[in-house]
């Protein structure tokens, strides 16, 4: 399996590539091509025709959750698709209609959920939502609705609210979805969009649905933004506990929990343009 980082906070150096506040990734598998989140605005595009990679061929787009830095870039993949006169409709996978609320930030008075809707997405996409897991190749794994199982995981609310029959309420992103991939040494690899479940459930997810005996990578948000002490000294016990190999740290990942992880793990580099190939 081959992973591409379209779009993250930033660009690997001298790879030239745009890079902004969002995240997308391009993963090929068995012959199957798979976008995973959109970022924000038409980064993910530019950089892909740079790349090489032909968005209209996809053969399915993952989107983790319903927050504007995954899903932003929606509208400028149809308003591509619509460019480039593509007929065909890629799957189209979500956990639920969740993904679809209106959800507002109302510190800084400002829309920072999904702007395309389920009509115009039904136009363009063959739109599947699942909550169960489902292998998507022999080894990769859609992970669906993640159990918040452990204490100190997913229990923040955060700073945007959501609208459920007409009332602003609080959101834990409930409809957050993940990627697993199975390597040949019977270790998973984990791709996050924002680990709104928390990074610690994601992974402890992904080996009980896999079988696998460790975590050999984590890749992409970990949601560890300047998080109180507990949550941090609690995410440094589970990895350590755990022996996770290597972390790619990016997008919600400070710098100081970059600095923390690094004690327990190996914490590498991320960015526009980073490639990772997994057997």
């Amino acid at each position: 399996m081959k992973l591409t980082l379209l779009t993250e906070n930033n660009s690997l150096f001298c790879k030239f590539y745009f890079a902004e506040h969002g995240f997308s990734a391009f993963i090929e598998d068995e012959g199957k091509t798979i976008l995973y989140d959109t970022g924000y605005s038409n980064a993910f595009i530019l950089n892909a025709e740079k790349m090489g990679f032909d968005l209209t061929a996809i053969d399915m787009l993952i989107l983790s959750h319903g927050h504007y830095d995954h899903t932003g870039g929606l509208k400028h993949l149809i308003d591509y698709y619509k460019a480039k006169k593509v007929t065909r409709k890629p799957v189209l996978k979500f956990t639920s209609e969740v993904l679809l609320l209106p959800k507002f930030n109302f510190e800084i008075q400002e829309n920072q959920g999904t702007d395309v809707d389920m009509e115009t997405l039904e136009k363009y996409f063959d739109v599947q939502m699942s909550e169960e897991v489902e292998k998507l190749t022999s080894r990769l794994y859609y992970l669906g609705k993640v159990p918040r199982a452990n204490g100190f995981e997913g229990r923040i609310p955060q700073v945007p609210k959501k609208l459920v029959n007409g009332e602003w309420v609080e959101d834990l992103v409930d409809e957050d979805t993940q990627l697993a991939y199975l390597h040949g040494n019977n270790e998973v690899s984990v791709i996050t969009g924002c680990s709104h479940n928390g990074i610690c459930n994601i992974m402890a997810y992904a080996k009980q649905v896999t079988g696998a005996d460790r975590i050999n990578t984590a890749i992409g948000g970990l949601h560890l933004q300047a998080p109180p002490d507990w949550l941090m000294q609690a995410t440094k016990d589970f990895v350590r506990q755990e022996g996770i190999r290597t972390f790619y740290a990016c997008h919600c990942c400070d710098f100081k929990s970059r600095i923390a992880l690094s004690g327990v793990s190996n914490v590498e580099e991320a960015g526009v343009g980073l490639e990772l190939v997994w057997e």
